[in-house]
């Protein structure tokens, strides 16, 4: 699992940062403090600088934090679990279950993030205009958190999955046909043709701008054409990428409908205790049985988390003879769990929600068995080796 630091709680919902945020959020503040702000804003003290890098890169993230708290909080009103944020160098995530989800469910959820920054981006707006002679520094700083929201909740909302507005678009869809595959599918479509004419469209620009003499765009909004024409062709390319994952994965959904977890689990899974040494644990399972994940358990068979070679690689290897598995563990309230009478297609959804690898089969706090991408593979190659 990867590395988190648990920040704080907010309406029981647990926050986390990735390493990944950390180390940005510190990058961003000597980058903004050292170079962005002193070009910027001239004759300014070195103080000026750091002060308004600080509360620039806090505003940062907890811009993000407020659109996954959207999310999260309206999941919880409608009656689904919200147990974590997550923030990455990138963004965040919101660890929802879409357990029992409906698509009026899934439209509310979705359109809650862009929501709240867009409100964020009109609050802000607002003390821009409001706020009597404000200083040159406050003023930077109000504009880049106002262009801040803007994108978060604008970006966001493209009608193409897996973001938001393609999310709601699918939610939509999904209510006018009573039919999740469906709606996925019509969504990836509007998403894949929002891409293509996104490719027109930047291609257009780009070309464009090629010859500055003849040019139909000199440049748009003060930016040379030939960048805003590439940087419109690569977001065509993720948009385009996201949509036909998602098609994917609700194609590979539809080849398990009905098969139980308990048809593809390895029923007997690696398991060791919370005290085996670290040393030991990867010489016998990571090394000589080629594991990637193994459960640990007390009394037998009661899973209390799960170590992977991840988590081992964050100990000092000088360490490992003298830390045991529990103490390097994920442990069970960051774990998902299912049971081996869950349909495979909920296991492929959290696997592909949660970039999870493996899921432990879990019943009554027991572990009796782990379902692995594995063994979806094999399972969806031996059924086309019998289609054949």
């Amino acid at each position: 699992m990867a590395r988190q630091i648990p920040v704080g709680t907010i309406g029981g919902i647990a926050v986390r940062m990735h390493v990944s945020a950390a180390l940005a959020f510190c990058l961003l503040i000597f980058l903004l403090g050292s170079a962005y702000f002193p070009t910027l804003l001239p004759n300014q003290s070195s103080q000026t600088y750091w002060a308004v890098a600080i509360v620039s890169a806090l505003s940062l993230f907890g811009s993000t934090l407020a659109h996954e708290l959207g999310h999260s909080l309206v999941a919880r009103s409608r009656g689904l679990e919200a147990s974590s944020i997550t923030l990455f160098m990138f963004g965040g995530s919101s660890d929802i279950r879409h357990d029992g989800e409906q698509p009026t469910d899934e439209f509310l959820v979705a359109v809650a993030g862009p929501g709240v920054s867009l409100f964020l981006a009109i609050l802000i707006a607002g003390a821009r205009v409001v706020l009597p002679n404000p200083s040159q520094p406050l003023t930077v700083f109000l504009e880049s958190l106002l262009l801040l929201n803007l994108w978060l909740g604008a970006f966001n909302l493209l009608p193409s999955l897996p973001l938001d507005g393609g999310r709601a678009v699918r939610g939509l869809f999904w209510r006018l046909t009573n039919d999740y595959r469906r709606g996925t599918e019509l969504a990836a479509l509007v998403g894949r043709g929002l891409a293509l004419g996104l490719v027109g469209v930047g291609l257009a620009i780009f070309l464009s701008a090629l010859d500055p003499e003849r040019t139909l765009i000199p440049n748009v909004l003060g930016y040379d054409g030939r960048f805003v024409g590439g940087a419109a062709m690569l977001v065509a390319w993720f948009l385009n990428n996201g949509a036909r994952n998602a098609q994917r994965q609700i194609e590979l959904q539809e080849r398990f409908r009905g098969v139980q977890v308990a048809q593809l689990m390895s029923p007997e899974p690696s398991m060791v205790e919370p005290w085996t040494r670290v040393d030991q644990l990867v010489a016998e399972y990571f090394v000589q049985r080629g594991e990637r994940a193994v459960a640990v358990v007390r009394d037998g068979d009661i899973l209390v988390g799960l170590v992977t070679y991840q988590d081992v690689r964050r100990v000092p290897r000088t360490e490992w003879p003298a830390r045991g598995a529990g103490e390097v563990m994920t442990p069970l309230a960051r774990l998902i769990t299912i049971g081996p009478d869950d349909t495979v297609e909920t296991a492929v959804r959290h696997m592909a929600e949660r970039h999870f690898n493996q899921i432990p089969v879990v019943v009554d706090g027991k572990l009796v068995g782990m379902v692995a991408r594995i063994n979806i593979l094999r399972f969806v190659n031996m059924k086309d080796d019998v289609a054949a």
